[in-house]
């Protein structure tokens, strides 16, 4: 079950067309079938591009308990959006936070930014082409990591610091255009980190979904694999196909897409896009920042130098909200504690 709705959602109501009261959607609804778009045999992205929507199911009526018919949101489609994603978590005596990261947007504003990207890769190291070698901060942030690693063992601090400035600008200057958005999740010790993943990465794909589809965008998300990565093609996560494909048969699923087609998201090679690389630099400030809160430390990246982004977030009595932010809003998870 999608345990979190988007706030625009959560409490949307219709009226019985048998009894006339006025009743809160059953979001939560579960159908024998995905309440997706049907796609003629003979369909083509060019030549023959119309789908099917779903327009109408039916529910039962709280008031009166007779069917009644519920009209479906639905919105033609205008275009598509490409997003890539990353994730990250700090755990602590205290408890866990998971997050995942998004950047991504248009095809030519996604080229845009892969270009600056390479261009300060290559400002960097430039006897190396910027698409061979890979931003991974895990690598560049830790010492020991660093030590063994081919490129960045030779990096000095000072490197390593204007790299981080010239990282934090781009994303800056490209708040307006490139989609940069954030779903950081804080649990205790006693919940396992598969049950923290499994919620916060629903959760990030169905506000993703909507936030775009109610534009007439469909977005196609690729996520940085978990897994060994073999073959030239996607990995496919049981788990998190698992638990998509369920969200699509919830009534729920119709409310976020607007009857448009949104692709099971997919997990390819770690760091193998620009966007993966801006997504894991976006999460590991981040996921520092929540850890440096949880011991009371203090991060040396602070959030507000990221520019706005879109942040989501489950706070410590289990509300779900987001809003576009200069800075994460610690104190709606950390400062309530207690």
């Amino acid at each position: 079950m999608m345990k979190f709705a988007p706030p625009e959602i959560a409490g949307a109501k219709s009226k019985c067309t048998k009894c006339g009261s006025v009743y809160k959607i059953p979001l939560h609804k579960t159908f024998t079938h995905p309440l997706k778009p049907v796609f003629p045999l003979d369909f083509h992205s060019t030549t023959n591009n119309k789908f099917w929507q779903l327009q109408m199911v039916e529910v039962d009526c709280p008031e009166c308990r007779q069917k009644t018919k519920l009209q479906l949101p639905t919105i033609a489609k205008r275009g598509e959006v490409t997003l890539f994603g990353d994730d990250s978590y700090r755990s602590t005596a205290s408890g866990t936070v998971y997050c995942l990261s998004l950047a991504g947007g248009s095809r030519p504003l996604v080229d845009k930014i892969c270009q600056e990207l390479w261009s300060i890769k290559s400002k960097y190291e430039a006897e190396r082409p910027p698409q061979s070698w890979k931003l991974h901060m895990k690598h560049i942030h830790s010492g020991s990591n660093r030590a063994r690693h081919q490129i960045f063992n030779t990096w000095s601090k000072s490197k390593i610091e204007n790299l981080i400035s010239d990282l934090f600008a781009l994303i800056q200057r490209s708040s307006s255009e490139v989609f940069s958005f954030n779903v950081s999740f804080f649990k205790s010790n006693t919940v396992s980190i598969d049950e923290v993943k499994r919620d916060c990465y629903i959760s990030l794909v169905a506000d993703v979904i909507h936030r775009f589809t109610s534009k007439g965008f469909s977005p196609v998300i690729h996520f940085d694999s978990e897994k060994e990565f073999k073959g030239a093609g996607p990995i496919i996560h049981e788990w998190a196909s698992r638990v998509f494909n369920a969200s699509q048969r919830e009534l729920i699923y119709s409310y976020l897409s607007f009857g448009l087609p949104v692709p099971e998201p997919v997990f390819i090679e770690p760091a193998s896009h620009p966007c993966l690389e801006l997504a894991d630099f976006i999460g590991f400030v981040i996921a520092l920042g929540h850890y440096c809160r949880m011991t009371g430390t203090e991060s040396e990246y602070a959030t507000e130098s990221l520019g706005p982004l879109y942040y989501s977030w489950l706070d410590k009595d289990g509300n779900y909200t987001g809003d576009r932010l200069i800075g994460f809003p610690w104190a709606e998870i950390y400062e309530k504690q207690g």
